[in-house]
């Protein structure tokens, strides 16, 4: 099921980018740096707090682009994948970490939802 996101993520912004945009809107980038990410998000699990470092560049990339309405949850989720970076080896602080994932998976759903329905990617990961 996830090789299947991955592919429609790619799909999505291989379509996006061939179709000649050479003045996108904001929104449009987005959605184009969205699909990259679904795309390496494809092995995340949002309930394993070690996960989040391996998403960590890619988030800050669209983070930084992310609309209003997701503005504050990409904030979350990069946030919690700094953490989780830093803490990478040391079993007692990814075990606190996985006890704190609950704010954090609901930014993660918004971001999901958002992408779906604004720019039709299915951000993996959350079952």
């Amino acid at each position: 099921m996830r090789k299947v996101f991955a592919t429609a993520g790619m799909a999505a912004a291989a379509v996006l980018v061939s179709s000649g945009l050479t003045a996108c809107t904001a929104e449009q980038a987005y959605c184009v740096d969205l699909a990259g990410f679904a795309a390496a998000a494809s092995g995340v699990d949002p309930t394993n707090a070690a996960d989040y470092g391996k998403i960590l560049d890619d988030a800050k990339k669209v983070g930084a682009n992310a609309p209003a309405e997701v503005k504050d949850d990409w904030q979350k989720v990069i946030a919690f994948a700094e953490k989780a970076q830093k803490a990478q080896g040391n079993r007692v602080e990814l075990a606190r970490l996985s006890q704190q994932t609950g704010g954090v998976t609901t930014a993660y759903k918004a971001i999901a939802t958002h992408a779906k329905d604004a720019c039709k990617v299915d951000v993996p990961g959350i079952e």
